[in-house]
């Protein structure tokens, strides 16, 4: 049996002084406050990044491979490289082009990036399921919700699509009319708002670009390492192409992303650190309201140690349920909010955030994470007064008493 844990457990139990209880008390729920804003914080920053990286593979790919000089011509022979490269699901040609869109209710038009697809990409990629809508088809445009609303479009209605001309000799823009055959709704800002969608063949015709691509986009199997992939690749097209991937395109913002919840978890883990200084004041209370069991005890025969290990005992349980409960209540808030979606935004907002809105993401490593600091913050508050009340003389705790 161990004895200063059995001694802490009836003194946290069991205060005799009002005071010391009701201190103890704000100092676990000052705790279960900085826990849970640390797991809150954590989750969210994690669910952002999740979400957002979620979001960009969804309708593109890992790996893009590209022709500085223009667009790619011998696209079919590209291809089959590319097909027959060991970690390569599939590689799709693509057409970007940036088009002005005009509508009976919008004839001054809006700039928009048009992409142009193979609808058959939609059985293995659920936003661009969404994209190509239930049909499986790109008979027409798909455009999102933000952007038919600026437009004032709906599924049926009629729109002109202009691009400037790629052929040779040719400098008068090209123009088509398309139907809007889906209006969808990815949750993806850049998608929902300024993406315009058609069949591959469509934007080959529209753009005069039959047979060629600006792109090729690569999908890789699970668990194929991107690095060895991208060089693989470019060995394979002997150089000819330019090929990056993803992160390449993304570094820049998931750096910043990681580096502001660093910060935070600094900034949120200052609270927990300054609620720390609550479990001392519990401590130096106790101390002061135990001091004659502490001279009964060490007069008694109780070393140092053993007086000393009963508050550390007593501040790391106060740690330990503030901890916990903490984690707990953190972890149910976020359950809340990721379930009813409560953390959703406006289109003026997620065009700065790109997405609509946020899930709140918990692993167990950040959580773990966040227990270890907060244990540890507790247990170094317990340091000092437990020497103090180890150093307690057992003549002048009684003198009084």
């Amino acid at each position: 049996m161990n004895l200063a844990r059995l001694i802490a457990w009836r003194y946290l139990r069991r205060p005799t002084d009002a005071l010391v209880s009701a201190v103890g008390l704000v100092s676990i729920f000052g705790l279960v406050i900085g826990v849970m804003a640390l797991v809150i914080s954590m989750a969210l920053m994690t669910g952002y990044r999740g979400d957002l990286q979620r979001k960009l593979l969804g309708g593109n790919a890992e790996v893009y491979v590209y022709s500085v000089g223009g667009p790619i011509t011998n696209t079919s022979s590209v291809l089959k490289i590319l097909r027959e490269t060991p970690g390569v699901a599939e590689a799709s040609p693509v057409v970007f082009k940036i088009a002005l869109v005009t509508t009976e209710a919008n004839a001054t038009g809006a700039e928009v990036t048009l992409k142009g697809i193979d609808p058959a990409r939609a059985k293995t990629s659920p936003m661009l399921a969404r994209v190509v809508g239930p049909a499986g088809t790109l008979h027409g445009v798909a455009l999102g919700k933000y952007m038919a609303k600026r437009l004032g479009v709906t599924q049926g209605s009629s729109i002109s699509v202009t691009v400037p001309s790629d052929r040779q000799g040719s400098f008068m823009p090209q123009s088509s009319s398309f139907v809007v055959t889906n209006v969808f709704d990815t949750g993806f800002y850049e998608y929902d708002a300024r993406w315009l969608f058609i069949d591959l063949r469509e934007a080959e015709r529209l753009t005069g670009m039959e047979g060629s691509a600006n792109l090729i986009e690569v999908k890789l199997l699970p668990g194929t390492a991107i690095d060895d992939a991208v060089r693989d690749i470019d060995n394979r097209t002997s150089h000819h192409y330019a090929v990056s991937d993803w992160r390449d395109l993304n570094r820049q913002l998931f750096s910043m992303l990681k580096l502001q919840q660093i910060v935070l978890f600094i900034v949120i883990g200052l609270i927990v650190f300054v609620s720390t200084f609550n479990i001392v004041s519990t401590l130096i209370m106790t101390v002061h309201e135990k001091r004659k069991e502490i001279g009964i005890l060490t007069s008694m025969g109780a070393e140092q140690h053993l007086v000393a290990r009963i508050f550390v005992w007593y501040g790391s349980m106060v740690g330990f349920a503030g901890t916990a409960a903490g984690i707990g209540l953190g972890t149910l808030i976020c359950w809340v909010m990721t379930r009813f979606k409560l953390l959703s935004f406006p289109p003026e907002i997620a065009e700065v955030y790109y997405v609509s809105s946020i899930p709140f993401v918990t692993r167990w490593m950040d959580l773990a994470i966040i227990a270890a600091f907060s244990l540890l913050v507790s247990f170094a508050a317990t340091i000092v007064p437990s020497l103090r009340a180890a150093k307690l003389n057992p003549v002048e705790a009684l003198r009084h008493e």
